[in-house]
Parts: C-alpha cells; sequence; structure tokens
C-alpha cells in the first residue's frame, strides 16, 4: 500500500532529506545527520537503518539492482552467455554441493521424538501483519460479519481480519486464533513460555492492537491482555512499526509524491539488529530465547515443539524454513548452491530467471522425474539468540554497527510504480524493497567468508506436513479452503487448522476480477466439496455451489453468470472441461 502526499507540500523537504541521504551515504561520521534526517523521514531507527541500507545498496549497485554477477541455473551442455554466477537449486545440486548446504528434514525431527528441550526454551513468535493486502478484497465480506455498511468498514492487516466459523455463532478472526495458539500452548507447556510481539504499520497498527481489548474467547469477561498477564509462560512483548519509506522520481530524486513499505527484509534487519541490542530483546532468565518470524496471515507459520528442540539441542543460530516445492510453487524463490573457492547459499527469484531466459527450467525444478527435492521459501524464519548474540555482537565490535547494515542489506527489489499525482500528470516511481531470506543468507555468505562456516542453516518440511507450518492465505479461495471447505478442519482445542487430505494442494487458477472478492467466492463454492480435487481452471464466472469437484477440472464461460449444476451428475464433476 502507498501513500499519495501532496507535490508542492513535499518539495523543500525532499530536497533537505536528499542532501542529508548524500551526506549520510558518503561518510560514516554522521551521527547529527542521521538524527536529522531520522527526524524528517518521522522514522523509528530501526526503520531508518533499514532505509539506508536499501538507499546505500541502491546507490552502489549496477543497473539491475545488485552489484552481484547475475544469476544463471547450470544446464548440462548449454554455456552461459556473458559474466553470470552459475547456481545449483536444490533441485539438481549433487551431493558434494549438498554438503555446503547445511539441513535436515522434518520428518527425521519427529522421527527422532525429541522435543522435550522445547520446554527450556522462550518462543518469541513475530507475526508480519504490516500490509493490508492487495490479492484480494473484503469489505461486503466484513460488513456482512460485523453488522456494518461498507463504508464503515476497516481493512485490517492482510488477511488477519478474516474470521474462522467455530460452530454455531462463534467464531474469531485469523489475528486473534494465533493468540489463542499462544495462550493453548502455554497452558500445555509446550515450552518454556511463550512471547507475543507485533508487527504493524500505521494501516494495521488499530485492527491489530484491538485484539488485545477484546473479550477472550476462552474466559468471557476477560480481555486478551488481562488474561495473558495472569499466565506465568506468556508475556506480550509489544510491537514493531513498520513506515512508509520515500521513493525516487524518474530523476533518480528523493520523493514524497509517493511513499510506500520497504518489503519484509525490514523484519530480518529487526531480528539480526535484536541480536547485538539487548533493549530489543525480551527478558527469558535462563531459557533459551528462540524467535520466529513468519507470514501474518498464514495461521501455521510458527514452529512446533519438534523444530525448536533442534534449534536448542543443535546451537543452531539461524534456520530457514523451506518446504518441498510443488506443482503450486512454480513462482517462487527457490534455495540454490553457488560452488566455487568460496562458496555460498543464495535464493533463486522468478525474476531472475526470467532475466537470465530460463523461467520455464526455472518453473520446471523439482517437479521433473529424477530432480531432487527443491527447497522453496516459506517466510518462516528461526534465530536462537542464545547462540546467535555471542557471534553478532563480535562481528559488530569488529566492523561497526555501519558496516554490519550494509553486510546484510537485502538484495534490492526495485519497484516501479506509476501514478497520477495531484496535479493530474502521470509519472513514474521507483519503489526500494527487499526480502527477508536475502537478509540472512547475504550474513550467511559474509560469515562463510570470514569465519570459515556457515551461520544460516536450512529446515525442510516435506509436502505431507507443509500445511502445519505454510499455509498463507494468498487469495479468496485460499480463505475458502482453509475455513470452509472440508479439505481442512480447525481445531478448536489448538486453534490450528488440520489438513485432512494431506499432501500436494490443488491448483486453482479463477480468470475472472470476481473471484477477488472474499464474499463473492464464499458464495459461489458454498458447500462444495474440493477434498478430492486435485486442479481447477475456471475462465468466466460460474457457481460452482454444492457441487463435489473432483480431479483435474476446466471449465470456461464466456458469458453471464451460469450455475454449473445442469451440468454435473448427481452434483459431482470429475476429471471434466465444460465449454459454455
Amino acid at each position: 500500500m502507498s501513500t499519495l502526499i501532496h507535490l508542492k507540500e513535499s518539495t523543500i523537504k525532499e530536497q533537505q532529506v536528499q542532501k542529508l541521504l548524500d551526506t549520510v551515504i558518503s561518510s560514516s561520521e554522521n551521527k547529527n545527520e542521521k538524527e536529522e534526517l531520522k527526524g524528517l523521514l518521522g522514522l523509528d531507527d530501526l526503520n531508518l537503518a533499514y532505509y539506508l541500507a536499501l538507499y546505500g545498496k541502491y546507490k552502489s549497485s549496477s543497473s539491475d539492482g545488485n552489484s552481484e554477477l547475475p544469476l544463471y541455473i547450470h544446464e548440462e551442455n548449454v554455456k552461459s552467455s556473458g559474466d553470470v554466477e552459475i547456481v545449483y537449486p536444490t533441485a539438481i545440486a549433487n551431493k558434494e554441493q549438498m554438503k555446503i548446504l547445511p539441513a535436515v528434514h522434518y520428518k527425521d525431527l519427529v522421527s527422532s521424538g525429541k522435543k522435550d528441550s522445547a520446554k527450556k526454551a522462550a518462543l518469541w513468535i513475530k507475526k508480519m501483519q504490516a500490509g493490508t493486502g492487495s490479492s484480494m478484497t473484503r469489505n461486503s465480506y466484513l460488513a456482512d460479519e460485523l453488522g456494518i455498511t461498507e463504508d464503515q468498514v476497516k481493512i485490517g492487516a492482510k488477511g488477519t481480519d478474516l474470521f474462522i466459523p467455530i460452530g454455531g455463532s462463534q467464531k474469531v478472526s485469523i489475528a486473534e486464533a494465533q493468540v489463542l495458539q499462544a495462550i493453548t500452548d502455554e497452558k500445555k507447556g509446550i515450552f518454556g513460555s511463550v512471547i507475543l510481539h507485533d508487527i504493524v504499520s500505521s494501516e494495521t497498527e488499530k485492527s491489530i492492537s484491538s485484539i488485545w481489548e477484546k473479550d477472550c474467547f476462552l474466559k468471557s469477561g476477560s480481555d486478551y491482555r488481562s488474561v495473558i498477564e495472569k499466565l506465568d509462560g506468556i508475556q506480550y512483548f509489544g510491537k514493531s512499526f513498520q513506515y512508509h519509506i520515500p521513493t525516487l522520481d524518474e530523476n533518480d530524486v528523493v520523493s514524497f509524491n509517493r511513499v510506500a513499505p520497504g518489503g519484509h527484509a525490514l523484519f530480518g534487519v529487526d531480528a539480526l539488529m535484536a541480536a547485538y541490542r539487548k533493549e530489543m530483546r525480551p527478558k527469558v532468565g535462563d531459557l533459551t530465547l528462540v524467535s520466529s518470524v513468519g507470514n501474518g496471515e498464514d495461521l501455521s507459520s510458527s514452529p512446533d515443539a519438534y523444530m525448536v528442540n533442534w534449534m536448542v539441542d543443535e546451537s543452531i543460530p539461524i534456520a530457514m524454513v523451506t518446504t518441498t516445492k510443488t506443482s503450486n510453487d512454480m513462482k517462487g524463490g527457490q534455495i540454490a548452491v553457488v560452488p566455487g573457492s568460496r562458496p555460498y547459499i543464495t535464493m533463486m527469484e522468478k525474476a531472475q530467471a526470467e532475466t537470465a531466459n530460463q523461467l520455464p527450467l526455472f518453473e520446471s525444478l523439482g517437479l521433473r522425474p529424477g530432480d531432487n527435492e527443491a527447497f522453496f521459501n516459506t517466510n518462516m524464519v528461526l534465530f536462537n539468540y542464545s547462540v546467535l548474540s555471542p557471534k553478532i555482537e563480535r562481528l559488530v565490535a569488529e566492523i561497526g554497527e555501519d558496516e554490519f547494515l550494509k553486510v546484510i542489506a537485502p538484495d534490492l527489489i526495485q519497484n516501479k510504480k506509476s501514478q497520477v499525482d495531484t496535479d493530474g500528470v502521470e509519472r513514474s516511481y521507483l519503489q526500494l524493497e527487499g526480502a527477508m531470506g536475502t537478509v540472512v543468507l547475504n550474513l550467511d555468505r559474509y560469515w562463510r567468508e570470514h569465519y570459515g562456516e556457515p551461520i544460516v542453516h536450512f529446515l525442510n518440511v516435506d509436502a505431507v506436513n507443509r500445511t502445519q507450518f505454510f499455509c498463507p492465505i494468498k487469495t479468496a479461495f485460499d480463505y475458502f479452503m482453509q475455513f470452509h471447505s472440508e479439505r481442512f478442519a480447525f481445531d478448536p482445542n489448538t486453534f490450528r487448522l488440520i489438513n485432512l487430505n494431506p499432501g500436494e494442494l490443488p491448483m486453482v487458477n479463477l480468470k475472472a476480477k470476481d473471484y477477488k472478492d472474499v464474499g463473492t467466492v464464499l458464495t459461489l463454492f458454498s458447500k462444495s466439496r474440493i477434498k478430492h480435487l486435485k486442479e481447477l481452471n475456471v475462465t468466466g464466472v460460474v457457481d460452482f455451489s454444492s457441487v463435489e469437484l473432483v480431479g483435474e477440472i476446466d471449465v470456461v464461460n464466456e458469458g453471464d453468470l451460469v450455475s454449473i449444476l445442469p451440468f454435473a451428475d448427481d452434483g459431482k464433476i470429475k476429471d471434466s472441461s465444460l465449454q459454455m
């Protein structure tokens, strides 16, 4: 979400900011300028450090947004053109190359049966709830659920304002269910303690903060804040903010005409800064502090006792949680090995594959016969501060904070956006963004080069177990599937999802803008059954209510809304292609 600022109001401020930025970036002796810049931008220390990291990366980068060589996936008998870095995604890496990548599999942790050390840990849970989301609309749905008019609806954090029906008239929002997960875990003594921490923005703070004043689902008459304050094994550590930052205009000059968040790499920088700044961490006594950063709209994006036990027993500083790529994951980032005299681990993204003219290869990796598992990034990262903090404190003492922040600066994403400004002129602006995974991988690369060992490990979850830890709500259909279909069940005792058909989720491609709306999707798929659906491709608006969908289905409707029922035998469609 971006914000439009009045043109005349921003001009003088832009000039001041630009001058200070250039001064700060060019010299490490800049404390006074930093403070002045922080005041002009209205940022806290974290967001200023992050903005400087992004801007510094931009100023020192080449035209493609990064000073490193472009990535190129290894292909047998194919010679790459130009200067590139040859990478081996896990799907094609050999045994020797995989030794460079320290990885364990979740199913092996479960097989070991070891989880008692989780009781020695304080689990610090951070959910990324700073964005409102643009992949689905939900105004009419929320108006109906809340009994208000659409103009009274205030959109909350992406997906977390959606409701989970529990039975009868009972329901809780996804954000509320995440708090309830922590309370039930505390009561069961799964971890030594649980710490909740909100990551919000000015757009989402109100909706997330209101949860704490709400009547607790488990104890009527007491709000969530009061309930948590009375429990010994759980605490609320407050919130971190993601601020909007300036963009760059067509002349490569700082502009306030458009301001926008800088991506979830901010939360990786936040987590690493906490490693050497004690005031940014909760006090946990003799417990091992393990933190989890995950997707806010994903009810499953927290580790379990097996994962935390592994972090504690094996003294793992940082772990990226990945999952085995499926046919649903062709567009997401994949972990790759870069061998050589200074081997390192990187993440290959779709955009990089497109630049290298390797998109078909990128999308097929891990899905072809003979391929290894492709490690797909889930955006969940675990930090063991009892191990990590001494290491980072040492590094910052050696190179200084400014240099450290340059080391962990994310690979730059240059997101170009056009808008019509208040003077009626359409202009183009460049949003500087970064992804969290590249923050920890850049640290890992530096650590390997200077200390001869990795600092980031990988924990891969197989397809059968993936929805326990990775089940984001990216579309309105995802919400329907998780909470309004028989594909999943919601356990009111643990406040977690149960996948009733574990394994690969259906591939669903709904080609009509109507499917972006939550209320519309709930209506069109009302009482439909999808437990055994493998693939659904729909062009046009089609009513699938009360229909069982099985196997692979293609439907094309070139006219107005139609119901699928007249075409179904006993309300079931199996492996069909329909043209209407």
